[in-house]
């Protein structure tokens, strides 16, 4: 292989949440701002968590000036901020980008972009009844995922169960059903969802039924093992 292509490879690729790409113009983020974002997630991949403007001006057409602005505003509007951290090696302070706010951000967004679907379908539902039984337990994929966590889902959650069914075409009551196979082995992690997810799909599980025949047929057969160790 011709080492200038080998090279261009090993430069590798940026890890950009899609759903961040989906919602940042709605959450008022310009694209300036958000190809800086981007950059920072960038250089943070490289392991350099604090470039420096020269480094970003390399990178980017914005003039120095612009960029000092834009990185500001970042900062004053809490997208992003500054942290010390302590090299455990040398001791010494150093200075890094933490983009924690933005995520934190972002699962706001979309929180409310979901409260306000869900105003909307309560008003065009013709029956009250499905309406009072939606305030007992939670009917949406996300909010039964958060209530079995115990907690909100991370920006990564939110993506992976939304490539669960939109990208792989699995049915919520299929998702669900891993849900609750992760819960009785006490596995509660996206991760492990995700590998009982895809071995349903290599056996060409799509139904409930089927799902719940294959777990009790694999626990019996294995005992010991669990979906991250086929058999």
């Amino acid at each position: 292989m011709d080492p200038h292509i080998l090279q261009l490879l090993q430069e590798g690729a940026t890890s950009v949440s899609n759903l961040l790409l989906k919602m940042y113009k709605r959450m008022s983020l310009s694209d300036e701002e958000m190809m800086l974002i981007i950059h920072l997630l960038s250089f943070q991949q490289e392991g350099k968590r604090f470039p420096t403007l020269q480094e970003l001006e390399e990178r980017m057409s914005l003039t120095p000036a612009r960029l000092i602005q834009t990185l500001q505003k970042l900062l004053k509007e809490e997208w992003i901020r500054i942290d010390e951290y302590i090299d455990q090696q040398t001791g010494l302070r150093h200075e890094q980008y933490n983009l924690t706010p933005l995520y934190r951000k972002l699962y706001q967004s979309w929180r409310e972009q979901l409260t306000a679907s869900r105003i909307v379908d309560s008003v065009a539902e013709p029956f009250a009844e499905a309406a009072a039984a939606s305030f007992e337990e939670p009917t949406d994929l996300y909010s039964r995922f958060e209530q079995a966590f115990g907690r909100p889902l991370s920006p990564f959650e939110i993506e992976t169960i939304h490539m669960w069914v939109e990208q792989d075409g699995h049915a919520e009551e299929l998702i669900l059903t891993a849900l609750r196979e992760a819960a009785a082995v006490g596995k509660l992690h996206i991760r492990y969802i995700d590998r009982i997810l895809l071995e349903w799909q290599k056996q060409q599980i799509t139904s409930v039924e089927e799902a719940r025949h294959y777990s009790l047929r694999f626990r019996r057969q294995a005992p010991s093992r669990d979906y991250r160790q086929p058999l």
